[in-house]
């Protein structure tokens, strides 16, 4: 069986299917010996541990999001090829995690002074990568919909008491009216939105319309209404980091 993955990765390459180093462009590879040295020097890591020469769908969503994940000082985002021949590189480390290597890719994220990794458990894809590590840390990655300075202020809004609510709101009110962007102005008006329900219904509207509009992306809808639903989700994520935030800061 060693063999065969061997002489099967060895045509793979010769074919251009494979990359020879099993790294993906902004991601970097680790191993038994560099893992500790680097996972504790980041405010947050993303760690994908993978057959050593991964291809596929879910490695070409990987190499999107590595490439997007770039332009974020504070977040490394890494990979640990694990061998199955030879002297079977890397598998203590997979080891050491407890991932069972039917379950690759397996990702994990580690935040700096946080023993344990927190595991993600979604559809492999970049967006839903970046959603992940966005609701996790308190990294801003550019999501496909979401506006830097709009989801700054719902980090605002949801770290403040609900009387600061309307000066907030007000605020995003002003962005949006100064913004010049046409899709900057329809990401922003949702932002909006999605506070003033806050402002009315509390912080539990967030979760709850979260889970209405994945409902609805499950039935039969139009491209056009998808893309609108997408939109709304993409947003409403920056508000669910937001909340988990402000829900540890009080514990």
């Amino acid at each position: 069986m060693a063999f065969t993955s061997l002489i099967t990765a060895i045509v793979l390459t010769s074919l251009g299917v494979l990359n020879v180093e099993g790294t993906a462009k902004g991601a970097v590879p680790l191993d038994t010996l560099t893992f500790d040295k680097v996972i504790g020097k980041h405010k947050a890591v993303l760690v994908k541990f993978d057959k050593q020469y991964a291809y596929g769908e879910k490695e070409d969503e990987f190499k999107k999001f590595a490439e997007k994940a770039s332009s974020q000082p504070d977040l490394l985002v890494a990979e640990v090829g694990v061998s199955e021949y030879g002297e079977k590189e890397n598998d203590d480390l997979r080891e050491r995690f407890d991932i069972s290597k039917d379950d690759f890719p397996v990702y994990k994220l580690f935040k700096q002074n946080d023993a344990s990794p927190v595991d993600f458990k979604g559809e492999v894809n970049a967006d839903e990568l970046a959603k992940f590590v966005k609701t996790n840390s308190r990294l801003w990655i550019g999501m496909p919909n979401c506006i830097e300075r709009f989801d700054r202020l719902a980090d605002d809004l949801l770290s403040s008491d609900n009387s600061a609510y309307a000066d907030i709101i007000q605020k995003a009110e002003k962005a949006l009216e100064e913004s010049t962007d046409e899709k900057e102005k329809a990401s922003g008006d949702i932002y909006v939105k999605i506070m003033k329900k806050i402002q009315e219904k509390g912080v539990d509207y967030v979760d709850n319309e979260v889970t209405r509009v994945q409902k609805l992306l499950k039935d039969k809808i139009t491209d056009k209404k998808k893309d609108q639903f997408k939109k709304r989700l993409d947003i409403l994520t920056s508000f669910q980091h937001s909340k988990q935030t402000k829900g540890k800061e009080e514990l």
